[in-house]
């Protein structure tokens, strides 16, 4: 409901040339759509294209987005439940949240690219499951790289470790080290395109953000190494393409640590909820005012 009350409003920014698209794409054959699509929005990041190539003539934009939305809500609730976070602190971060609230009307791409990351982490236990979900999730968003760049590293030393304990290859491993091999084919000059956006707009400001999401984590962690491994590729790459995008990443693993923390409350959620509802309030207001939340 909240989806279809906002979502018309949103008609500015990017949701401008994603309207057109998806307004055109209705009349177009595969091919033909498909050029359409990379001309417009400047991406080759291909579930977006076909969801919505399939989709627009079925039914209307917004409805569309409400229902992406439905389904990003449910996937990150029963990621939230499975970290065993209270019900009541998992629907005010899906209600209230900033980030979440930029996954649900502005990032449109990107916000595929977290279903399928979100829906990879649900079985982050069962191996070739999680990679080939995290191969989606990559093909949806290129930068959702930035996630399991951290993720790679952390199984890496992992792997590494039992691999010096126990004196055998990990079965495991094998299927890095093939999504290594695979994933440039795929998004090799998409990465190149966004580096090279991102490196031109990069504010160093946004570095102290993600200080204080790694400290955070880094208080609330009992595996101190691990924050250091997983904050590693974020720091490096705020430092580079800069951390509009890349922080939201940072936030979403502080929120693991920070929900480990006697299931409940804790001064770091407190204090960032508080900022970014308020942050929420304020977006919101521009899509209402405006029709753009970046303005």
């Amino acid at each position: 409901m909240l989806s279809l009350i906002v979502s018309p409003f949103y008609t500015e920014g990017d949701q401008k040339a994603y309207r057109a698209v998806y307004d055109e794409l209705a009349n177009l054959e595969l091919i033909e759509g498909f050029i359409f699509y990379t001309s417009k929005v400047s991406s080759q990041e291909l579930v977006h294209f076909f969801l919505v190539w399939i989709l627009s003539p079925v039914i209307n934009k917004d409805i569309f987005i409400a229902f992406s939305n439905a389904i990003l809500a449910y996937i990150s609730m029963s990621l939230l439940q499975k970290l065993k976070a209270p019900v009541f602190i998992s629907l005010v971060l899906l209600l209230t949240n900033y980030y979440i609230y930029v996954l649900y009307f502005a990032a449109e791409r990107l916000k595929f690219g977290f279903i399928f990351l979100f829906l990879s982490m649900l079985y982050v236990d069962k191996h070739k499951r999680f990679y080939g979900i995290a191969f989606l999730a990559i093909i949806s968003h290129v930068q959702i790289i930035i996630a399991y760049a951290s993720i790679v590293l952390n199984i890496v030393s992992k792997e590494i470790t039992e691999l010096i304990r126990r004196g055998r290859l990990p079965k495991s491993l094998f299927f890095i080290i093939l999504l290594l091999f695979i994933l440039p084919f795929f998004i090799g000059d998409q990465f190149l395109i966004k580096f090279e956006a991102y490196y031109r707009s990069r504010d160093f400001h946004e570095l102290v953000r993600i200080f204080i999401f790694f400290f955070l984590s880094l208080f609330y962690s009992k595996k101190k190494s691990q924050v250091f491994i997983i904050f590693f590729p974020l720091i490096i790459l705020v430092l580079l393409v800069g951390g509009d995008r890349v922080n939201l990443y940072g936030y979403f693993v502080f929120l693991y640590y920070a929900l480990q923390i006697n299931r409940e409350w804790n001064i770091g959620l407190i204090g960032t909820s508080i900022y970014y509802a308020y942050s929420t309030i304020v977006f919101l207001y521009k899509i209402f005012v405006y029709g753009d939340g970046y303005v």
